[in-house]
């Protein structure tokens, strides 16, 4: 599956309600001098956190700070831009798989946009009247939620076509063993659960 068909598919399968529209891009634009005065201060922050948790610091080279920032620092640029279209959508799902090429987990990734809606949306509220902070952070939310969204499910989508083929199996035949793994694994884990309500919801 190429690039752009697979980001559509994904895309395909978010409520429409949940994916930035140009009039949430316009009014992110409006609102470029706050993004703008808070740019460095997201980045030093956001690398200042992954640098100095365990569990992502064993991931990263302190050398390599300076090369991420700035990949960090264009991303920040480009997406304060609110140009939310169909380019910047691939982009977005062309970052899944640069991540399964860098061991990037999908943990680490959530976690990590939930320290950048964190810190935004502290200071929207501090800085712009309620109701107008209010409104941005929901666009904020949306753009978080469709990026979010395209980075794990292409993460996945290329693990499972890496597998396929490397393996050379058929597909149905592959969905087949991975089934029956995946039946292993719930009766495992249905397994270790002590409460019974908690089975039953598994």
């Amino acid at each position: 599956m190429d690039l752009a068909t697979m980001t559509a598919e994904i895309l395909r399968k978010i409520p429409k309600s949940m994916i930035p529209t140009a009039a949430d891009g316009d009014f992110i634009r409006s609102h470029k001098q706050f993004f703008r005065q808070h740019q460095e201060a997201v980045i030093k922050g956001f690398y200042d956190v992954a640098f100095s948790d365990p569990s992502t610091q064993g991931h990263l080279n302190p050398a390599e700070r300076p090369a991420r920032e700035n990949t960090l620092r264009e991303w920040y640029k480009i997406t304060t831009s609110g140009h939310f279209d169909d380019h910047y959508w691939t982009w977005q799902a062309l970052v899944g798989i640069v991540h399964v090429k860098h061991n990037i987990s999908n943990s680490a990734m959530l976690s990590m946009w939930g320290w950048i809606i964190n810190f935004l949306q502290m200071r929207l509220l501090q800085e712009l009247p309620v109701a107008e902070a209010l409104l941005a952070i929901q666009v904020l939310q949306k753009v978080q939620a469709t990026v979010c969204s395209l980075i794990v499910e292409s993460f996945i989508l290329t693990q499972q076509e890496a597998i396929t083929r490397a393996s050379g199996l058929n597909p149905a035949i592959q969905r087949r063993f991975i089934q029956i793994e995946i039946d292993t694994m719930l009766r495992q884990g249905r397994a270790t659960l002590q409460n019974p309500m908690l089975q039953a919801a598994a």
